[in-house]
């Protein structure tokens, strides 16, 4: 058994390690000690790890300008009350204009449609732009969440709740009831009912299906036949995950990852175990202003933590922290390289 007093990860030794570093690595005599600290991290993705959650909460605490703080807003009931006499008071005078001045009265309107009649609504589509993460409501009561440049097909019907996937990422929680809910991306499909599930259709035509909770049915178009009928890929039950290459072999069920379990839609992504180049890649999907590694070598650094990526500048500054690097600012781009020895 180890021994607790030489374990990093007992007591919060590994933490408390992680907290010095820090602190010492931002004092002005910093470089004296910087072979030693890279040594420190070298010895691990949790050292990393660790080093990662410390920085992670010193930029979030350092983006607060206490004395600058603004001044306290009314109390929201007063806002309200202040607003409803406003407008009270204008729908009254209209009143008046209209029973004494004669003026014209308003054109007939039909109610509002109820959900079952706006179930049966014309199709629709949500977008959302570079860098968008947004969270819409359906008519029958479930939420689409979607990613960043994604645009997504609705077609309620009444046999049937059917959507389709253009591009992107997006995230179904689905209401139960009656009708089928099934997400088109690519030549697959999704069926599901009441669940959780991401979709995701990368540029080379491939088919991400990642399930969170419930269960669904994954089918794609058949191929090799000239039928247009589809085929059963997998019965996909909560942590699992199925891939579909764009014409390519059978597909295989695998668990799925933290980066693919992380609440991607609060703009954070878990990466248990990866690189920094794939750290880099996934943050310039969101942003017109690019990250950039000066060197090969830097991409296959490993990299566990979690990383907001909607952030370009703050995770660059965490990046150069973590791993000692040096950041060059340019318009649209900033380039991560080794310090200069």
């Amino acid at each position: 058994m180890a021994d607790n007093d030489s374990n990093p990860f007992a007591k919060g030794q590994l933490k408390r390690e992680a907290a010095d570093w820090f602190l010492k690595m931002r004092e002005p005599d910093a470089e004296q000690h910087r072979a030693e600290f890279e040594n420190w991290l070298a010895r691990g993705a949790m050292h990393r790890a660790a080093y990662n959650s410390i920085a992670q909460t010193y930029l979030i605490a350092d983006g607060v300008n206490w004395d600058q703080l603004p001044p306290p807003r009314p109390v929201r009931g007063t806002v309200v009350r202040t607003r409803f006499a406003i407008v009270a008071s204008v729908m009254l005078l209209a009143f008046f204009l209209w029973k004494f001045a004669g003026l014209p009265s308003m054109p007939h309107r039909d109610p509002l449609p109820d959900r079952a009649t706006a179930s049966r609504a014309m199709p629709a589509q949500f977008v959302t732009r570079l860098g968008e993460i947004r969270r819409f409501t359906l008519p029958d009561g479930s939420s689409l969440t979607m990613d960043t440049d994604t645009l997504v097909s609705v077609d309620y019907r009444a046999d049937e709740r059917e959507l389709r996937l253009e591009h992107g990422r997006a995230r179904f929680e689905v209401a139960h009831e009656k009708r089928p809910f099934v997400v088109e991306a690519g030549d697959s499909e999704v069926i599901a009912r009441g669940t959780i599930f991401d979709v995701a259709l990368v540029e080379t035509g491939d088919v991400r299906v990642n399930l969170l909770r419930g269960k669904v049915e994954v089918r794609r178009q058949r191929l090799h036949d000239s039928g247009r009928g589809m085929v059963n890929v997998a019965l996909l039950h909560p942590g699992e995950g199925v891939r579909i290459e764009d014409k390519g072999p059978k597909p295989r069920v695998n668990p799925l990852t933290p980066e693919e379990t992380s609440d991607w839609s609060s703009g954070s992504i878990d990466f248990g175990k990866s690189t920094l180049g794939a750290v880099v890649a996934m943050a310039n999907r969101y942003s017109t202003t690019k990250i950039r590694l000066d060197s090969a070598d830097l991409e296959v650094i490993p990299v566990s933590g979690v990383f907001r990526v909607t952030d370009p500048e703050r995770l660059a500054s965490s990046l150069s922290i973590l791993f000692g690097l040096r950041m060059n600012r340019q318009p649209g781009e900033i380039t991560l390289s080794k310090p200069v020895k």
